[in-house]
């Protein structure tokens, strides 16, 4: 929710919103057929081998994990009409919203793996479940890494060059994989204290991203000047960045969007339909990891 309000000018439709997270849900499915299909990038646990943990973190988790994210990336947003991905912040979002929705069945995922088996234990067993849960999955990895990510997603779709466009695709699969990386890694070798300062650091660089495309919405320059009695004077034309019009930007700016529905679809979704989501993906997950040998 604070990644979509971070959204200041123009806020997207909780439809396409709701798309990119089901989208980052279904891509666990993905990672986990991978897993079972490909064993030697299966997880492990973490050991206390430095080198082991390098390997564990990148090439079992942080690569197929973000190339899956990318390719549903592709397939959801990057499909969306100008409509619904009108600025560069909206690569922030909507691939912030598909680590979200990864994040999120990932969490659900740990907790029935790693405590539901401990039910009825020793309670020293119960509580290094917990304490499991709670050193790796206490925080935001997958939203602000994907979101990062999102960045140089958002300028390559409205780069008009391709050889620029695809080196800032490039760009966001090769810092998701790296900032990824470094996540799993901080947590298996650095200890909760490392992974709090990494994340807050990861915090700080988002903000200064998001900041960063905000400050050059074309919603920012339209509403900046809709109160003047020329709404199209030299200064607006000026600072205009988009390659599309002026026009173009002050009618999508004046239109209404879905997330005017109410709240009574977005309770749903809380409350029927992401449970939902999460538990059918889990038992098709289990199905698969049964099935195959």
């Amino acid at each position: 929710m604070a990644l979509y309000l971070s959204d200041r000018y123009k806020k997207e439709s909780l439809i396409t919103v709701g798309i990119a997270f089901t989208g980052g849900v279904l891509a666990t499915l993905l990672v986990g057929f991978l897993h079972n299909i490909l064993p030697m990038i299966a997880r492990s646990t973490y050991s206390a081998n430095l080198l082991s943990n390098v390997y564990d973190s990148f090439v079992k988790a942080a690569i197929p994990e973000e190339i899956i994210k990318l390719g549903v990336f592709f397939l959801t947003a990057w499909t969306f009409k100008l409509e619904d991905f009108s600025e560069r912040f909206d690569g922030i979002l909507y691939m912030g919203m598909i680590g979200a929705g990864f994040g999120a069945y990932e969490d659900f995922a740990y907790i029935f793996s790693h405590t539901f088996e401990q039910m009825g234990a020793e309670s020293n067993a119960a509580v290094n479940a917990f304490q499991f849960i709670t050193w790796q999955r206490a925080f935001p990895g997958h939203i602000l890494i994907n979101s990062i990510s999102g960045y140089f997603l958002g300028c390559a779709k409205f780069e008009s060059r391709q050889k620029s466009m695809h080196k800032l695709i490039g760009a966001g699969l090769l810092v998701a994989i790296l900032l990824h990386g470094l996540f799993n890694l901080a947590g298996s070798s650095g200890g909760t204290g490392w992974l709090i300062i990494y994340v807050l650091a990861l915090g700080r660089l988002f903000f200064f991203l998001r900041d960063r495309l905000l400050d050059r919405s074309p919603y920012r320059l339209i509403e900046q000047f809709t109160e003047d009695s020329n709404l199209y004077n030299w200064q607006l034309m000026e600072n205009w960045e988009s390659n599309r019009s002026i026009e173009t930007y002050s009618r999508l700016y004046n239109e209404e969007s879905s997330t005017s529905i109410g709240f009574f679809p977005l309770v749903i979704s809380i409350f029927v339909l992401y449970p939902v989501a999460i538990s059918g993906i889990y038992y098709i997950n289990l199905m698969i990891s049964r099935l195959l040998p």
